[in-house]
């Protein structure tokens, strides 16, 4: 259970998502990878861990992290439009979410 009022699943799933990200940049002919892609997702999950109990949060992200690499792979490698759609809403939604949250302002 999350230990405030606010949402875990938001910064769980940026998480997971910056790491999906970082993972693919590492295989990928198509994408450079930075350090600042870990150290967002690890912002995120410091975020969520606030938030919530770290099995909890650590579960969903492994879960996640894979389907984020995929994402991912459809969004730049394979150009499908539905997953661009997914990509830009999760960005958006990271971005958002994140400007309020203590862990991400050193990374702004």
């Amino acid at each position: 259970m999350a230990a405030s009022d606010e949402p875990l699943y938001p910064a769980a799933q940026c998480a997971a998502f910056w790491f999906g990200y970082a993972d693919y940049a590492q295989w990928s002919k198509f994408l450079d990878g930075q350090p600042d892609d870990v150290e967002l997702a690890q912002a995120f999950r410091a975020v969520a861990l606030r938030l919530g109990d770290q099995t909890e949060v650590d579960r969903f992200i492994a879960q996640q992290r894979p389907l984020m690499a995929l994402l991912m792979e459809a969004t730049i490698y394979a150009q499908d439009r539905q997953s661009r759609e997914v990509f830009e809403t999760l960005s958006e939604t990271c971005e958002d979410y994140g400007a309020a949250q203590p862990e991400l302002q050193e990374l702004r």
